[in-house]
């Protein structure tokens, strides 16, 4: 018979929510292989902290976690996973707001909608959505797609730019093929419509724009993009002084940040980006 030790342990007070059902699931396959808390946590390589959150059942903590507990505990990983996708977003009460894939008419729309998909259907790591894609890739004619691209869509730092991509992009969601087509008309309508696609920070343009612009000097870009650099290049990921042109205060940009359209100042929060010039401050 398994030992129960320490303190005794708090209850459930989510149990009649998903959430709470699958707290107590893990809290009970841990009791009867006779770990404790401390022994889970060495296991799977976590804090004490962390088994507590899972076991406590207020939120939904990520499916990499709950997995590492399941297989020490010897849980069926199957029934964990499908108890795990019932109990909703880890940390999350609501989803992002889109509309459904039948009223896309616009390439925000379809942005916020893919964000959405991606969230009610589990949030699937980066590297799962580029194996699943590479699957579907060499089997049918869609592309696959790179970590990047799936973390780009995701994060709506760019447009889907063709029908492959989208399914690409979908096919790592987990989306049933039967649903591409609805999908492929919201995208032709997001094309179609007269909406410019929005400047936001982190956007490139064009992979071939990225690259020649990285082919030129850094103190160059950064002029630029409304910076005197005042030290010499440390690197793309290091902190570089330069002083802001439109508000003339002084502080650290990485350069790596401004090529990619993500830097702001400080002082004057204006974003610097090569990419998009003249940006009126945001916030």
């Amino acid at each position: 018979m398994a030992r129960r030790r320490g303190r005794p342990l708090a209850p459930i007070k989510t149990l009649d929510r998903r959430v709470g059902q699958l707290a107590d699931a893990l809290r009970q396959a841990r009791l009867r292989v006779g770990l404790s808390r401390p022994e889970l946590a060495v296991k799977v390589g976590r804090s004490v902290t962390t088994i507590h959150r899972a076991e406590a059942g207020q939120v939904r903590v990520p499916w990499p976690l709950t997995r590492d507990i399941a297989m020490a505990c010897h849980m069926d990983l199957d029934t964990v996973e499908r108890m795990w996708r019932q109990a909703g977003r880890p940390g999350h009460t609501r989803l992002t707001e889109a509309p459904r894939v039948s009223l896309i008419l616009t390439n925000a729309d379809l942005a916020a909608a893919l964000r959405r998909v991606w969230e009610e259907n589990g949030e699937p790591s980066l590297r799962t959505m580029e194996a699943r894609a590479e699957v579907r890739a060499q089997e049918r004619e869609y592309a696959p797609l790179s970590r990047m691209s799936a973390w780009r869509l995701r994060e709506r730092k760019q447009a889907v730019t063709s029908l492959n991509q989208l399914y690409a992009y979908l096919t790592g969601c987990a989306v049933p093929e039967e649903d591409f087509p609805a999908w492929a008309r919201a995208w032709h309508r997001a094309i179609r419509s007269k909406e410019p696609v929005p400047w936001r920070p982190g956007a490139l343009t064009s992979i071939d724009e990225h690259r020649t612009i990285l082919l030129r000097r850094p103190e160059t870009l950064m002029l630029e993009a409304g910076l005197v650099a005042v030290d010499p290049f440390p690197g793309p990921g290091a902190p570089w002084a330069a002083r802001c042109r439109p508000c003339g205060k002084l502080s650290r940009f990485v350069f790596s940040e401004v090529i990619e359209g993500t830097s702001r100042c400080p002082a004057c929060r204006r974003y610097h980006s090569v990419l998009a010039r003249d940006q009126e401050p945001l916030g």
